[in-house]
């Protein structure tokens, strides 16, 4: 996913100069394009995230387009008063780039582990958020993103997830779908996808839940109100509390749907190892999801 942001901020940067890659000690391999192409639109800011945030905020104010870029929690928890206060609450057009979603960072240890951001600033005013689940979904939203003003999140898995969502088919912006049950559905969002996909392919085609990938939760609020299945499942490598799922549970507060979330209950910062060992740790990887959904039909046969 970063190769393919990267590529596509690079091609767009070259067509307006007012587009600027911001990063926070990074420009070792996959920046380095990008610097060496367009030098003058690139700043290192070094390990200085709030600096780095606060002039993200002066250059959009004098119409700079700048996209702040860094590893994990470091462009989000390190700076979030800077996010509030400069970048939402002046509703400034600057796009927050978190390289590591979820456990992509896992062995890393909790400094690294992204699972509690959502949380933190989809709370935030003008701020809007974006979790891609692979290249695929970067390419579709990126333009939507390029196109929107205003303060942006974009969360990024690490790399190597391909295109996990090339069967799915788009049915509103930055909401892809691969039908099923129309009983059933699994929401997503991000990489854990691949984990989806996973526990469901073994399901006939009866009873093989809908799966919904959202990429832009811009789009949720028009959305989810209109889906009619009697159970969903919102399945997220986030905290539960404040999390992707609870934003689904908000939406459908005034309907008869029953909703069952899969997520992080509380995370300890004394477990580490891969993003497949926590996933699994935490009940997220695809036997956890492929059991839910078997209890699921189970219900709904009720």
């Amino acid at each position: 996913m970063r190769n393919t942001f990267i590529n596509q901020l690079l091609a767009s940067a070259k067509e307006d100069k007012s587009i600027l890659l911001i990063t926070g000690d990074l420009g070792y391999g996959v920046v380095d394009h990008f610097a060496d192409e367009l030098p003058e639109q690139f700043l290192n800011f070094g390990i200085n995230e709030q600096s780095m945030m606060g002039a993200a905020a002066g250059l959009a104010s004098k119409g700079f387009k700048p996209f702040v870029y860094s590893i994990g929690n470091f462009p989000t928890f390190r700076c979030l008063e800077q996010i509030r206060n400069d970048v939402c609450h002046m509703n400034l057009d600057v796009c927050i780039v978190a390289l590591g979603a979820g456990f992509s960072y896992g062995t890393a240890g909790y400094s690294h582990h992204l699972v509690e951001d959502i949380s933190a600033l989809s709370a935030l005013p003008n701020l809007n958020i974006y979790s891609p689940a692979d290249t695929l979904e970067v390419e579709l939203v990126f333009p939507t993103i390029l196109a929107n003003c205003g303060p942006r999140y974009l969360r990024l898995g690490k790399g190597g997830e391909g295109r996990i969502t090339e069967k799915f088919k788009q049915v509103a912006s930055g909401i892809s779908i691969l039908s099923g049950s129309s009983k059933l559905a699994v929401v997503t969002t991000g990489n854990i996808i691949s984990e989806v996909i996973l526990a469901l392919k073994d399901f006939s085609p009866e009873f093989r839940p809908t799966v919904i990938s959202v990429s832009d939760f811009n789009s949720l609020k028009g959305y989810i109100p209109e889906i009619e299945f009697d159970r969903i499942i919102t399945v997220e490598e986030h905290l539960l509390r404040g999390g992707f799922g609870s934003i689904i549970l908000e939406l459908l507060s005034n309907s008869n749907c029953n909703l069952t979330r899969i997520g992080i209950s509380s995370l300890s910062s004394e477990i580490n190892g891969s993003q497949q060992f926590l996933r699994r740790n935490y009940g997220l990887d695809s036997v956890a999801i492929t059991q839910l959904v078997r209890q699921e039909f189970a219900a709904i046969e009720c």
